[in-house]
C-alpha cells in the first residue's frame, strides 16, 4: 500500500548520509572515518572527533571525512552557529544595527536562518559588500581563504578576541614578520592617505575580500618596526589586529618561517581545529557561558582511526596548518549542515547515528539493515537535491519485530506505522527529512532480527509500490546491502 505524505520545507540538494558511524547503544564510541589518520591528519585529528561527537561537523555517506575539502562562508557560518548555539547577534539587534537580508541570500537558501540570526551591521571587513548595482550580497558561496576568516573574526564575539593590551607597535611588529601578508609604512599622513586612496579600498574593500583573491597591503604610520603605530585607514587597522590577536592566541597562525599561507583555503579540517581553539579561548577568559550552551569538555572521543587518541588540538596542531568544506554542492554527498545533534527525547529532533550503504550514479538510492533490539534504533536522514519523491521501504526480518518510523521536517514530526510502508512522501520543496525508527515491543529478552530500511529518490513520481517483501532479509547485513532497493 502506498501513501503520499506532503511535506513542506525548502530543497538544495541530496544527501544519503550518517554522521556518526556508532550504534546507538555504544554512545561513548568515536566516529571513524577512514581518511582521517594520525600521520597525515595528528594536527587536526582531536578536533576532528570531538566536533563530529558534537555534530558540529560530520562526515559524507561513504565513510569520509574529506579534511582536505574548503569550506564557504555559509557552511562557516553554519558551523558557528551550530557550537555557539546562543550566539545571535543579528537576532537581537534592531536599528542601524540590523541588517534585514542580503540580496543573494534568499529565505529558500539552506543557510539563511544562520547567515540572518548572526551577522548585523557591526560586522566589518570581509562579510557584506555592495554589488555593481549597491545590492547588498553576502556571497555564500564563497570559498574561505585564510586571510578572509582572520578578517571576518576580528567582528565576531563582541571583538573579544582582539586584546586590547597589545600595542599598536606590537601589532606591527608581528604583522611585520609574515613574509607573505604585504605590509608599507609611510612616514607622512599625506603620503599614508595617497597609498589608502589609490587601491579603492575606501570604496569597495568588503567587495574586494569576498570575490577576487587578493592580499591588501597593511599600511602603518611610523620609520621602524620598533615605531609604528596605526594610521587613519580601518581596514589596515582592524586587518593587522586580527592577525596578531590570532597569533598571539594560537587560533590562526603562522608556521615557524613566517608564512601565514593568507590565499590558501580554509580546510574542513582546519575550520574545525580554529572552532575547537575559539571556543577553548572563550571558555579560559570566562566568556564562553555569553555565547554557547555546549559542553565540548563532555564529548567521548574514544578511540579514533589511525590509534590517535584525544588531547588538544591547539597541541596537535602544526603551526598554521592550512586545512576545509561543510557541507559542499557536488553529487554523491556531503557533510550535511543541518543535523542539530539533539537527544532521541525529541522527537522533533534529527540526529544521525547511522551510515546508508549508498546505490547509484548520484547515491540516489541507500540501504540500512540494522538488528534494532541488538544495537539500537535506526537514526538517518535524507537531504533531496531537487528530487520531488522519496520512497520509503521498511521491513522486518523477525515477525515479531513490529517497527513504526517518526519522519521529521522542519521540526514537525509524523509517526507513520509499519503496516504503511512501503510508502512515498512529496520532497520536491524539502532540505530535510529525519528518519528514526521505534520498536512498538522493545523487550529486551527478545532476540530478534535485522530491520532493512530502504530508501529511494525520484525526479518522476513512482509507479505503485509492490507490498512488503516477505522473503527473509539476509542476517549479513553487507548481503543486504547488495539487494536494489523497491523501485
Amino acid at each position: 500500500m502506498k501513501q503520499l505524505l506532503k511535506i513542506r520545507v525548502k530543497s538544495l540538494f541530496l544527501l544519503l548520509m550518517a554522521g556518526l558511524m556508532v550504534p546507538a547503544a555504544a554512545a561513548s564510541a568515536a566516529a571513524s572515518f577512514k581518511d582521517v589518520n594520525m600521520q597525515q591528519n595528528s594536527w587536526a585529528i582531536s578536533s576532528i572527533y570531538l566536533m563530529a561527537e558534537k555534530q558540529i561537523l560530520t562526515g559524507y555517506p561513504d565513510g569520509t571525512f574529506r579534511p582536505d575539502h574548503a569550506v564557504t562562508k555559509a557552511e562557516w557560518t553554519a558551523m558557528v552557529h551550530r557550537l555557539f548555539d546562543t550566539y545571535r547577534p543579528n537576532l537581537t539587534a534592531f536599528g542601524v544595527e540590523k541588517i534585514n537580508g542580503y540580496s543573494d541570500v534568499s529565505p529558500q537558501h539552506w543557510a539563511y536562518k544562520q547567515i540572518s540570526d548572526i551577522y548585523d551591521s557591526t560586522f566589518q571587513s570581509g562579510v557584506y559588500g555592495l554589488s555593481p548595482n549597491g545590492l547588498l550580497t553576502f556571497r555564500p558561496d564563497t570559498q574561505l581563504n585564510r586571510l578572509q576568516l582572520a578578517n571576518m573574526l576580528y567582528s565576531f564575539f563582541d571583538t573579544r578576541m582582539i586584546d586590547r593590551r597589545l600595542t599598536p607597535n606590537d601589532v606591527c611588529s608581528v604583522v611585520s614578520g609574515y613574509k607573505d601578508v604585504p605590509m608599507k609604512m609611510f612616514k607622512t599622513q599625506d603620503e599614508y592617505d595617497a597609498a589608502v586612496k589609490s587601491d579603492g579600498r575606501l570604496d569597495s574593500a568588503n567587495v574586494l575580500l569576498t570575490t577576487n583573491n587578493i592580499v591588501l597591503t597593511t599600511y602603518f604610520m611610523g620609520t621602524a618596526v620598533t615605531d609604528c603605530g596605526f594610521g587613519t585607514d580601518a581596514f589596515s587597522n582592524a586587518q593587522a589586529s586580527s592577525l596578531a590577536n590570532l597569533q598571539a592566541s594560537g587560533i590562526m597562525t603562522a608556521t615557524s618561517g613566517g608564512y601565514f599561507r593568507p590565499l590558501d583555503k580554509v580546510t574542513r579540517a582546519e575550520a574545525v581545529t580554529i572552532l575547537n581553539r575559539i571556543y577553548n579561548y572563550l571558555k579560559k577568559n570566562y566568556w564562553i557561558a555569553d555565547y554557547s550552551t555546549i559542553d565540548l569538555d563532555q564529548a567521548s572521543i574514544g578511540a579514533v582511526s589511525g590509534g590517535a587518541s584525544g588531547g588538544s588540538a591547539a597541541a596537535n596542531a602544526s603551526p598554521g596548518y592550512s586545512a576545509g568544506s561543510i557541507g559542499g554542492t557536488t553529487p554523491g554527498g556531503v557533510a550535511n549542515p543541518w543535523v542539530d545533534g539533539t537527544g532521541p527525547s525529541n522527537q522533533t529532533a534529527v540526529k544521525v547515528r547511522d551510515l546508508f550503504e549508498t546505490q547509484g550514479a548520484y547515491s540516489e538510492a541507500g540501504v540500512i539493515t540494522k538488528n534494532l533490539r541488538k544495537n539500537g534504533e535506526i537514526e538517518t536522514a535524507v537531504l533531496p537535491m531537487g528530487y520531488n519523491y522519496l520512497t520509503i521501504e521498511l521491513v522486518s526480518q523477525d515477525p515479531g519485530d513490529v517497527v513504526d518510523m517518526y519522519l521529521i521536517a522542519d521540526g514537525n514530526s509524523t509517526l507513520v506505522k509499519q503496516e504503511s510502508f512501503p510508502m512515498t512522501i512529496e520532497v520536491g520543496s524539502v532540505q530535510q527529512v529525519g528518519i528514526r525508527t521505534q520498536l512498538r515491543d522493545n523487550n529486551p529478552l527478545k532476540k530478534g532480527g535485522n530491520v532493512s530500511l530502504t530508501v529511494r529518490l525520484s525526479k518522476e513520481k513512482p509507479k505503485p509500490v509492490a507490498p512488503p517483501a516477505t522473503e527473509p532479509i539476509p542476517a549479513n547485513p553487507a548481503e543486504s546491502a547488495t539487494r536494489p532497493p523497491a523501485a
